[in-house]
């Protein structure tokens, strides 16, 4: 395997370092880049103030939620940071607001005994859907009420996403993916069908893409077009395994797309030539699984993390230029803070890393 070059894009060293109780289950930075919320298989709920630097951090730290033996497994911030959001396990999805100096609950939604596997807010719009069961419910924060419920009929659903610029809902699960207008909920949804079912879906940063990963190992891209998907989507194979993870860049060229699976980081970008379409790039840095991968905002830089604990930091989405090897055992989550400055990690130990910027790492994209 070869060694990283040594230009540093982040401090080798984390500015903080911070002990939950439990398994990480997920992260998220607020838009904003004030707050970092981390969840865990306790049940656990903390809320970090990223105004604090060093570690002074841990000072800031409020527990929204203590442990419950309940697994919280999916949370998120509302496009304003006004609004944290959190769900799992107990079949409750639990909104805060953190408009004022404390944070406070504005609403506990119940949903009995059925499982909250997947939630996201709107781009631009304080309103979040949550999935349970073959159902998504979109409430609004400013009505703290229900907009609409939606019923994916075919299976359990597996997969959300809102497209990031135009007025549509997707959902994901067995037979492929719909698309509900968000101006019209009760138009009926855009099918794609798959003889497959579909584990996970992302939006490109402009929505002119859906990449979807596949229950038998297919990555496939979908082009939209305004209203409906092109009918011929590209299909990547060959993985060695489960894919894992899916980020899109944002940077100044056609949109890249990396995954996971196995040890393996592909990048993939767009031929000019469309009857080539989309060609993968395969960068080696790690020796067991890869569970995440994250591209830092406004740029090519990528992030890949696996179950040994090393965090890999690729230049131009393709140079190994830092290798953080950590302490931490299987990373469960990864993600750049939205200003680009800082990157988080957490694993199955309940740690949570956080790394700052490298002044020598700066102008790279």
């Amino acid at each position: 395997m070869p060694k990283p070059k040594t230009n540093l894009i982040l401090n080798n060293k984390p500015q903080s370092q911070i002990t939950l109780s439990e398994y990480v289950t997920a992260i998220a930075w607020s838009a904003n880049s004030k707050y970092l919320a981390v969840a865990t298989a306790a049940g656990e709920l903390a809320l970090f103030d990223d105004e604090i630097a060093g570690s002074q951090i841990a000072q800031k730290q409020r527990e929204l939620q203590p442990p419950t033996e309940i697994s919280l497994d999916c949370l998120g911030f509302s496009a304003d940071s006004h609004w944290l959001a959190a769900g799992g396990q107990d079949g409750k999805v639990r909104v805060w607001s953190l408009a004022g100096e404390t944070p406070a609950i504005a609403a506990t939604l119940e949903l009995g005994n059925k499982w909250i596997e997947h939630l996201a807010w709107h781009p631009t719009r304080n309103e979040l859907a949550f999935s349970f069961g073959k159902y998504v419910q979109i409430w609004s924060a400013e009505t703290l009420d229900i907009i609409t419920t939606l019923n994916f009929e075919n299976s359990t659903i597996l997969a959300i996403a809102w497209h990031p610029l135009a007025p549509y809902f997707t959902v994901g699960g067995d037979g492929g993916v719909m698309t509900w207008n968000a101006q019209d909920w009760y138009e009926d949804p855009v099918l794609f069908e798959m003889p497959t079912a579909v584990s996970q879906i992302s939006w490109s940063k402009t929505g002119e893409y859906l990449v979807s990963s596949t229950l038998d190992n297919l990555v496939i891209v979908m082009h939209w077009l305004g209203h409906k998907f092109d009918p011929s989507p590209w299909r990547m194979q060959g993985f060695p395994g489960k894919i894992r993870s899916f980020d899109w860049s944002e940077g100044k060229k056609s949109p890249l797309l990396s995954s996971s699976s196995g040890s393996d980081v592909v990048v993939w970008s767009n031929h000019a030539d469309p009857n080539i379409g989309w060609e993968g790039e395969l960068l080696k840095g790690h020796n067991s699984i890869v569970g995440s991968v994250a591209f830092k905002p406004k740029s090519e830089t990528l992030a890949s993390a696996d179950e040994n604990g090393r965090i890999t930091i690729w230049k131009n989405a393709k140079d190994w230029v830092q290798a953080l090897d950590t302490p931490m055992g299987k990373i469960t989550a990864l993600q750049w803070q939205p200003q680009g400055k800082k990157l988080a990690a957490a694993n199955a130990d309940g740690e949570l890393m956080i790394w700052t910027e490298s002044s020598q790492g700066k102008g790279f994209r």
